[in-house]
């Protein structure tokens, strides 16, 4: 490829930002744009076009970029990527104005933006909400990879009973469908979104019209709220019911550490999920890890007469989460409901705290729950509550259920009352040891045919979602022999990848 020299050792001027599209408008290549620590990355991003390459030099930039209606092409992308060493940050005269990141995205097509290590982008305005890397408005093809996202803050002591004068809040990775158009075939793949402080909002987010989105193998760890969080039905667009993120693919993610205990806005309730799905829709949860939070993963809805559908969670390890491993349903009587939620061979250990292994909360409808391993921290029985009422439907198989003993008392479904004998749970490994009593004892269920997305077509055979998922957490066949096994780990012959 060409290298076009855009900046000279100082910021680009507006004439040099002239001769550079003079350059380019010359050449019949993809160009690589190099800019250079003192230059603008915005003056590069502007000039480039389809197949474009904007390369960032090692260094530190305080600055802002926006990709604003620009676009690639499926076959020549932009590409915005830093070398290893790059630094973005916020700092004097680079703060936040209204909704905005310090590399923000907006109605653009065919970008991906890489590499860059994202900090210091804070405020403590009411009236602004930084984020470190933002996407809004509509778009399609847009990749967000290998980023490392931190030090994003809002620093606000508002807490949520202070009124809509003083709603505040920050994200580290956030995507806001906002208009009827809205994203589609989004990614979001090995990005570290850690030690943000976000108020009301969440460390990776997913809210709007946003259809077709993979997020893929992200490290999102000791943030003050929520983890990564998937909504719908904020109002950010006039769309109706396209207003909520929906066929979806989380997996091989991990959750480490999000707490809101320490958290001003909740007057230090701990309250925040690793995984949060509200109002969202067609999603498959597999592969993933949870661990340190206050809830292991949540599927709720916060408004009246919405809910949270047609998610599938598999194939997860969820431990030591400081108050509950799932919650399932609105959070009081007056929001919304959680209907045909699919929770199939995961793994739980002692998640106890306000709640334990699994929480109904209220009107959690028409799902289904088997194959998962419950290992609490008292009796067995107390591995499942039932806070709230207006559930209906609700189908519980086989699953294995542990704790100091065996008492059963009232535990739903067909019930194995046993210690899984865990490798080593204490420090996370919660695979199968070869005498446990859930090795071929689970049942395959039916997929599932009535989700009609094309993203699912290249995740499972014939776009038929197998609930219990394709492989184990260790990437495993997840049958080995005639008979699936209890929990996220499938015993077998094939040496655990990680644990």
């Amino acid at each position: 490829m060409n290298t076009l020299e855009a900046f000279m050792k100082s910021t680009a001027s507006a004439g040099a930002a002239c001769l550079l599209l003079a350059a380019h408008a010359g050449t019949a290549h993809a160009a690589t744009i190099t800019v250079s620590p003192g230059q603008s990355i915005q003056t590069a991003v502007n000039a480039a076009v389809a197949g474009d390459t904007v390369r960032v030099l090692p260094g530190t930039y305080t600055q802002k970029v926006l990709v604003s209606n620009k676009s690639g092409t499926a076959g020549a992308p932009i590409l915005i990527k830093a070398d290893a060493g790059v630094v973005l940050r916020g700092g004097n005269g680079v703060t936040p104005s209204g909704r905005q990141g310090l590399i923000t995205i907006r109605n653009s097509n065919y970008v991906r933006v890489e590499g860059f290590e994202v900090t210091g982008f804070t405020t403590s305005s009411a009236s602004a909400s930084p984020v470190g890397i933002l996407v809004e408005g509509n778009g399609s093809n847009l990749q967000i990879v290998n980023n490392k996202i931190h030090g994003i803050k809002h620093t606000s002591t508002c807490t949520e009973d202070d009124g809509e004068a003083c709603w505040v809040g920050a994200h580290g990775l956030a995507v806001f469908g906002t208009n009827a158009t809205g994203i589609t075939d989004l990614l979001v793949q090995g990005n570290e979104v850690y030690q943000n402080v976000l108020q009301s909002s969440e460390a990776l987010v997913l809210n709007g019209n946003i259809n077709r989105f993979e997020v893929l193998d992200n490290y999102v760890h000791d943030n003050n709220n929520i983890g990564l969080d998937f909504i719908g039905f904020e109002g950010e667009c006039d769309c109706g019911d396209n207003d909520r993120a929906r066929n979806g693919i989380v997996k091989n993610n991990r959750a480490v550490n999000n707490s809101s205990k320490n958290n001003p806005w909740y007057q230090n309730v701990g309250s925040a999920a690793g995984f949060y799905v509200d109002g969202g829709r067609y999603i498959v949860f597999e592969g993933n890890t949870s661990t340190g939070n206050d809830l292991g993963f949540e599927f709720a809805s916060e408004h009246a007469g919405k809910a949270t559908e047609d998610i599938v969670m598999s194939n997860n390890v969820v431990y030591k989460n400081r108050e509950a491993g799932l919650t399932v349903g609105g959070y009081d009587a007056s929001v919304g409901a959680a209907r045909r939620i699919h929770v199939h061979n995961n793994s739980f250990y002692k998640n106890k705290g306000w709640g334990n292994e699994i929480v109904f909360q209220y009107k959690v409808i028409d799902s289904r729950f088997s194959n998962n391993i419950f290992f609490g921290t008292g009796p067995a029985s107390d591995n499942y509550q039932t806070w709230g009422s207006g559930h209906s439907g609700n189908v519980w198989g086989t699953n294995l259920w542990w704790g100091t003993n065996a008492s059963g008392g009232s535990l739903p479904g067909v019930r194995v009352l046993a210690n899984p004998r865990f490798i080593a749970p204490d420090s996370g490994n919660l695979n199968l040891q070869a005498t446990s009593p859930a090795i071929d004892v689970g049942a395959t269920s039916v997929a599932l045919t009535n989700w009609t997305s094309p993203l699912w077509s290249r995740y499972f055979a014939g776009g038929a979602i197998a609930v219990n998922g394709v492989t184990d957490i260790n990437g495993q066949a997840r049958v080995e022999g005639s008979t699936i096994d209890l929990g996220a780990d499938e015993y077998g012959s094939t040496p655990a990848a990680k644990k």
